[in-house]
């Protein structure tokens, strides 16, 4: 017996029989949204824009800067068909982003909490491990810094309680932060 027999298949309610879906959608073929933050607590649909409106039959995706530019790509699983990468290419605006590396802590630091501000205002990230369905994650946190050119501050909250705090860091660089040490390393 085939492993995946029944693969495609739904029990009609009605007869008790299962109904052959065949290529069919499990989920409608919905229409994948994308929404950019207007930065005012409002968030704008914009998928058409680039062509990531398309109907599909969604299953996961991956959000992370593929190409190193700042700019956050996506990845896109569908369900039997190949990955897709959609390569972010709006206009290039300032960023920074963190890896952090736990040494009390899990080596991975999930469960930290950072927050950075700039004179626009504070942003929060969590680091996360597992929290997507069917794809994974990065562990490096983003920050969008719009305009600002440096990050006034960025406070990093261990799992272990520790608290790390920096200053005056550059835009549109990537840092590295060990749990523990007494600054951050800069990886570009």
């Amino acid at each position: 017996m085939d492993m995946f027999e029944g693969v495609g298949r739904r029990l009609d309610q009605r007869t008790g029989s299962f109904l052959n879906l065949g290529q069919h959608s499990l989920n409608g073929r919905e229409r994948n949204c994308l929404f950019r933050n207007d930065g005012d607590g409002t968030f704008t649909e914009v998928g058409w824009v680039n062509d990531a409106d398309r109907v599909e039959d969604g299953r996961g995706l991956a959000i992370f800067d593929y190409d190193r530019d700042g700019r956050l790509d996506l990845v896109l699983r569908n369900y039997r068909q190949p990955a897709e990468l959609l390569r972010n290419q709006g206009p290039a605006r300032h960023w920074i982003e963190v890896k952090l590396v736990g040494t009390r802590s899990n080596r991975d630091a999930v469960g930290a909490r950072l927050r950075l501000r700039t004179a626009a205002g504070w942003q929060t990230r969590e680091v996360h491990a597992g929290s997507a369905y069917l794809s994974g994650q990065s562990l490096v946190q983003h920050f969008g810094l719009g305009d600002a050119t440096r990050v006034e501050a960025l406070e990093v909250g261990w799992p272990s309680g520790e608290r790390t705090a920096l200053a005056d860091l550059d835009a549109d660089r990537r840092y590295l932060i060990v749990e523990g040490g007494s600054g951050a390393a800069t990886l570009r």
